[in-house]
């Protein structure tokens, strides 16, 4: 009190001009003295009302008041029906990649081999590390562990069952979720990977052929039996990767010809995708949106530089014609704590590996140039 006393005898001397120029640098260093002035000015000076209906009520100029808002200033939302509907008519601005924290498991990473899904209803994550199968809570707490009998593969995941293959053999296990194999799908020529489940009880892989990509294709299996469907895309597909459904369509990673194929659900080719991107290899689906990693190319100039230095360190936000959204590119260099493990900060850049829609946050599994899985980076703003 006795420091307030001190302060507030000084600042009478000042003039007025003076006491504003601190009054305005306060509000602009501090939230809590901008909060302070606003409820002292609301007291005391409050806007006229042709302001508020003239201004915050109304239905032309709310959008253009709310549009440079950020997503953590959420709470222009509440404050009227009216300020809400314009929230959400200019929440596509809005929509862009931005880190975020996220509690990750630390003794999951730091392997070769981790691959991630979502259970339905979004509740739940899927963590395949190794051998080892973890289904977490909302809060990262783990209800559920068990092994698996092969170390590297994909992971997918239904309501009831899991769906887990393994890098070059021919076969797709469906278990529960407490690990007991239901059902086994295998096919005698090719590898399956890459499992997606879809609307009508289908589960999509892709057939890959280790001698001739240009093979590949894709197979529509029964999601609870296993059983195949129909088979489709063995003319169009180049080293096939990973797939993302929405309720009318599938797209696929087309790695070798540097695109994505669309289909319809029932196999149809509707169109390829082409962009700036190149080898793509995996894809999310989030709110009307595709989220697209590729895969790092080695391929050097004359002068031994990269030709396409940034593959393999972005996400690419596309919209599902293909027009890209946003980039957002990982830096170069050591991790910051957000995203490493332990002390692997000198290993070297990262590329992103596997992504997945997570409790709000798209979630992407890193890996650095010698595999080794060192850290999850999560993002809001989808």
């Amino acid at each position: 009190m006795v420091c307030v006393s001190r302060i507030a005898l000084r600042l009478a001397d000042l003039s007025h001009a003076q006491l504003l120029e601190i009054a305005a640098a306060g509000c602009e260093a501090s939230t809590e003295v901008r909060n302070r002035a606003d409820a002292i000015l609301a007291a005391h000076k409050p806007l006229a009302q042709w302001a508020v209906e003239g201004v915050l009520l109304s239905s032309d100029l709310v959008p253009h008041l709310l549009a440079p808002l950020q997503l953590t200033d959420g709470a222009a939302a509440a404050v009227c029906s009216q300020w809400a509907d314009s929230w959400k008519a200019t929440s596509e601005g809005r929509r862009r990649l931005t880190r975020v924290a996220f509690d990750f498991p630390q003794d999951l990473l730091g392997t070769d081999s981790l691959n991630m899904a979502v259970i339905p209803g979004g509740d739940e994550l899927v963590v395949r590390c190794g051998y080892e199968v973890n289904i977490f809570a909302r809060d990262m707490s783990s209800g559920v562990n068990f092994e698996l009998p092969t170390m590297f593969g994909d992971i997918a995941a239904s309501e009831q069952f899991l769906y887990t293959t393994a890098v070059g053999q021919r076969g797709l296990r469906c278990l529960t979720h407490d690990g007991t194999e239901v059902a086994v799908y295998e096919d005698q020529e090719k590898c399956t990977e890459y499992p997606v489940l879809a609307p009508g009880g289908l589960l999509f892989c892709v057939l890959s052929d280790d001698n001739d990509y240009e093979l590949d294709e894709i197979v529509a299996l029964d999601a609870q039996t296993l059983q195949p469907r129909y088979q489709f895309g063995l003319s169009l597909l180049n080293d096939a990767r990973g797939m993302a459904v929405t309720e009318e369509e599938l797209f696929a990673c087309d790695r070798g010809n540097d695109r994505i194929q669309v289909f319809s659900l029932a196999g149809e080719h509707r169109r390829s995708i082409t962009g700036e991107w190149k080898r793509p290899v995996a894809l999310c689906f989030v709110k009307d949106r595709l989220y697209l990693i590729e895969e790092e190319d080695e391929e050097e100039d004359e002068a031994g530089e990269l030709i396409n230095p940034l593959c393999g360190r972005r996400i690419l936000v596309l919209s599902l014609q293909g027009d890209t959204l946003q980039v957002f590119t990982v830096p170069m260099g050591p991790l910051d704590p957000m995203i490493r493990h332990g002390d692997l900060t000198l290993w070297g850049d990262l590329t992103f590996w596997d992504i997945c829609y997570f409790d709000g946050k798209l979630l992407t599994a890193m890996k650095n140039e010698q595999a080794a899985h060192v850290g999850v980076l999560a993002l809001a703003g989808c």
